[in-house]
């Protein structure tokens, strides 16, 4: 493990977030499809596309520990 400034329980906390943001995206693009409404469409897309930043940024921190 590299020497990080990050205590064990907030690398843990991170891969949390890392599973929920995963989830959250898939299921907005999932449900992209089966919205009706147009703005409830763009509210999903938007939630998918601000989860993806989310995993970039998270899998990022997740590497450096590695």
């Amino acid at each position: 493990m590299k020497n990080t400034n990050y205590a064990t329980h907030e690398i843990l906390e991170v891969h949390e977030i890392l599973t929920i943001k995963s989830a959250s995206s898939a299921k907005s693009s999932m449900m992209q499809g089966l919205a009706s409404d147009n703005k409830l469409k763009e509210l999903l897309d938007k939630d998918a596309k601000t989860s993806q930043k989310a995993i970039e940024e998270l899998s990022t921190i997740l590497k450096e520990v590695k």
